[in-house]
């Protein structure tokens, strides 16, 4: 994930919770390389597709997705294209993880699960994740959501889905990723999936954890937030833009996915 000659990450531990965006290239018939966590840390995944193993387990990694991993931990990382990926990263003090494990009463200040798939919950962890690299030490209350968040997450049982059903919904999470501000119909993801709408909503949520819907919603989320931050342009040009056509209902998803209306996050950001 890191620089190739680096195999312990990241390169530096943290007394505070750190946020930052890591990304890579990929080579799919290379070996992949073996890194061990010198901290507790998450990732949200902002591109890339890959099988995310960690100490014997595996989960499946999209855009969307979340990958955490505890100090000590051994992972690596298998690309399934050349694409590379890339991610905004936490790095957490082990002390704020005893902290909020103490106030959570959990059992354990670690993880237990090694991924959460694209959700609305990842979406707003991404919220979190954006108000720390803002804020810095003023931010202590996203700090303490998203690792309250990353400690309670559970580990999914995972299914099993056919290698032919695995590539096809990875077809058609490829095609929302391109054309997400496009009406998307089912029909036309299923199309471009080679599957008919009913396999490929039992494959997609098999594979994704979510709907292609529930992960349509949630990319133009992230688009949407994008923007926010990074254009002038009106709430209702942006809405439109990535593909809603009810301001009301925009409105609605973005409180839903973020915790705040479009103009709050405006202006906090």
């Amino acid at each position: 994930m890191p620089h190739a000659d680096l195999s312990v990450w990241p390169p530096t531990a943290a007394s505070a919770c750190v946020v930052g965006v890591d990304g890579c290239v990929a080579d799919p018939a290379a070996p992949p390389k073996d890194w061990v966590y010198a901290a507790p840390a998450i990732g949200f995944v902002l591109s890339g597709w890959f099988d995310y193993c960690v100490e014997g387990r595996s989960a499946f990694a999209a855009p969307g997705a979340v990958v955490l991993g505890n100090a000590g931990e051994h992972f690596q990382v298998r690309h399934h294209d050349a694409d590379g990926n890339r991610r905004v990263f936490a790095v957490f003090p082990h002390g704020l993880l005893e902290e909020v494990a103490n106030a959570e009463q959990l059992d354990t200040a670690r993880f237990p699960a090694i991924a959460i798939a694209p959700s609305r919950g990842t979406t707003r962890m991404l919220g979190w994740l954006r108000a720390i690299k803002r804020e810095g030490s003023n931010a202590e209350d996203a700090a303490y959501a998203l690792a309250g968040a990353a400690l309670r997450a559970s580990a999914a049982p995972e299914k099993r889905v056919s290698a032919r059903n695995r590539t096809r919904v990875h077809a058609a999470a490829r095609y929302i990723d391109a054309n997400f501000a496009a009406p998307c119909a089912l029909q036309t993801i299923s199309q471009a999936a080679q599957l008919s709408r009913y396999e490929l909503v039992r494959a997609f949520t098999a594979v994704l954890g979510q709907s292609p819907n529930q992960y349509l919603i949630n990319t133009r989320m992230r688009a949407a937030a994008e923007q926010l931050e990074a254009t002038h342009a009106s709430i209702a040009e942006i809405a439109f833009g990535v593909g809603f056509n009810d301001i009301s209902y925009f409105y609605s998803c973005f409180r839903a996915a973020f915790g705040c209306t479009p103009l709050q996050w405006r202006v906090r950001h």
